[in-house]
């Protein structure tokens, strides 16, 4: 469902940034936005791999891969930042889908629940 939204919420930012702002805007968001959903799919993969073997085997090759990730991650954020193509704060909104569509989806759920208590 994070994902989901995630992908629908970046569609939707990049629309918007690239008509009612600028390309430039638009092309920020997609790139900042890519990089933080194809990330936390590749988190989201790891984590399943990891829940589903014996834990103290491949707990240290989780965080291998979770640290290099995370490296490979900052040095593209850098080299696209120092090159100076694409707008920064568009860049770091386009980061944040992820995070918008995990507090998106956690209060939808909470209220969800509440609805159905106060119902019962």
């Amino acid at each position: 469902m994070v994902q989901l939204a995630s992908w629908v919420l970046l569609a939707v930012m990049v629309v918007v940034g690239w008509f009612g702002f600028a390309p430039l805007v638009g092309k920020s968001l997609l790139v900042g936005g890519v990089l933080a959903n194809l990330s936390f799919w590749l988190l989201k993969r790891d984590l399943l791999g990891l829940l589903r073997g014996e834990l103290t085997a491949v707990k240290a090759r989780f965080f291998i891969k979770y640290y290099t990730r995370l490296f490979i991650l900052a040095v593209l954020l850098f080299l696209i930042i120092r090159s100076g193509v694409l707008q920064i704060a568009g860049l770091l909104i386009g980061l944040s889908t992820v995070f918008v569509s995990v507090t998106v989806v956690a209060v939808a759920g909470v209220r969800k629940e509440l609805n159905i208590k106060e119902a019962s």
